[in-house]
């Protein structure tokens, strides 16, 4: 498991030619990290003297970014495992037309498998991009940057987990899978970006 071992053992593997961790592994490490730092800016607040009234609030989202920052690291390691059956697939034979037909639907649902994992991934980000506004709203003002950083980071890893469904999108001949798949993305996406813009503007201003 990378999440179990130092940072700088994830960060040499992604830095070789191995094909695994990749784009959507190094995503999921960074939606955990902005989960990290909305949990960080509400355990800055809870129990904190003149934030009485939102500590309890505090308190919840502390709880759901641990648990969400839980969740993208057990998405960073199934990233490294979901193409291993599309990547079987693609080596199948091919010399017959049933022998084509089988490697056709095994090549489906391994693309369909590894693109679940970064779709997981992407709305895990949501609902940590939510938190991050939650907390910079409401947040210990002295350490609102992280709340702003949590939001910019939540998008970042939504769009680097978008890439990596979309690449696996683009190899399937199920078109209606890949249509029903988009329709899951868009509004994420959406979300996630106005987000981000709001707390970096809101931010700076409360800075300059």
């Amino acid at each position: 498991m990378y999440a179990d071992q130092p940072l700088r053992h994830f960060l040499d593997r992604l830095c070789s030619d191995s094909p695994e961790p990749g784009g959507g592994s190094a995503s999921a490490l960074v939606g955990a990290t902005a989960a990290s730092l909305a949990g960080m800016l509400a355990a800055l607040t809870m129990n904190k003297k003149g934030y009485e009234e939102v500590s309890g609030e505090m308190t919840r989202i502390h709880k759901q970014a641990s648990r969400l920052k839980e969740e993208l690291l057990d998405l960073l390691q199934k990233d490294t495992e979901a193409f291993d059956d599309a990547a079987r697939a693609f080596k199948l034979p091919k010399d017959t037309e049933e022998q084509k037909k089988r490697r056709a639907e095994a090549i489906q649902r391994g693309l369909e498998k590894a693109s679940e994992v970064p779709v997981s991934i992407m709305e895990k980000c949501l609902e940590v991009s939510r938190l991050a506004a939650a907390t910079l709203e409401k947040g210990n003002r002295m350490a609102i940057t992280d709340g702003a950083i949590a939001a910019l980071f939540a998008d970042a890893a939504a769009v680097g987990a978008m890439i990596n469904a979309r690449i696996n999108f683009s190899w399937m001949k199920d078109k209606t899978y890949v249509e029903k798949a988009e329709k899951r993305l868009v509004p994420i996406l959406e979300e996630v970006r106005r987000t981000r813009e709001q707390a970096v503007s809101y931010t700076l201003k409360q800075l300059a």
